[in-house]
């Protein structure tokens, strides 16, 4: 019996080719003091993945503890030492670990260090979270004091099927 030829997704397309992330040329969000340089935001990948370079300045908490009931999502450590928290559990990163975040898995994570940069290449899947901070920095920009507040940081994760753990 003969075997079927090759099927569309058997052979690769003509006209998807590879793109080469320029740091200059990535959006930047700001929200507060943490700094997020958008590498891909799923304009690209058919919304399967995004991912940003997170910034966090020395002695600097992140988001309230919260989990996802949608996404993963992946740290990995390139510059500092994070520290990561699941409920009660201290998790010390450090550079080169790769921190797995499966969905409804409660975590935060901070800079605990007084005088070094906390840089994070951060991975979500799907991609359409990028939206949650970029609404965080619209929040910040709109506030009176321009701090995010903790009901304002619940209210942009509520957008993006994420709750804090209060």
């Amino acid at each position: 019996m003969p075997q079927p030829g090759p099927t569309k997704s058997d052979i690769p397309f003509a006209n998807v080719s590879l793109i080469k992330y320029k740091a200059p040329t990535s959006e930047v969000i700001r929200v507060g003091p943490i700094r997020l340089d958008v590498l891909e935001d799923g304009r690209n990948t058919d919304q399967r993945i995004g991912a940003v370079f997170i910034t966090v300045p020395p002695s600097s908490p992140g988001p309230p503890q919260h989990w996802h009931q949608m996404h993963d999502e992946t740290f990995l450590i390139i510059k500092g030492t994070g520290t990561f928290t699941s409920r009660t559990e201290k998790i010390i990163a450090n550079v080169g670990d790769y921190v797995i975040v499966p969905p409804h898995s409660p975590h935060t994570f901070a800079n605990d260090s007084p005088d070094e940069e906390l840089i994070m290449y951060n991975s979500f899947t799907p991609a359409y979270y990028v939206n949650y901070f970029r609404l965080m920095a619209e929040m910040v920009k709109n506030s009176s004091d321009g701090k995010l507040t903790p009901s304002m940081a619940k209210e942009a994760m509520l957008h993006y099927a994420t709750l804090q753990t209060d």
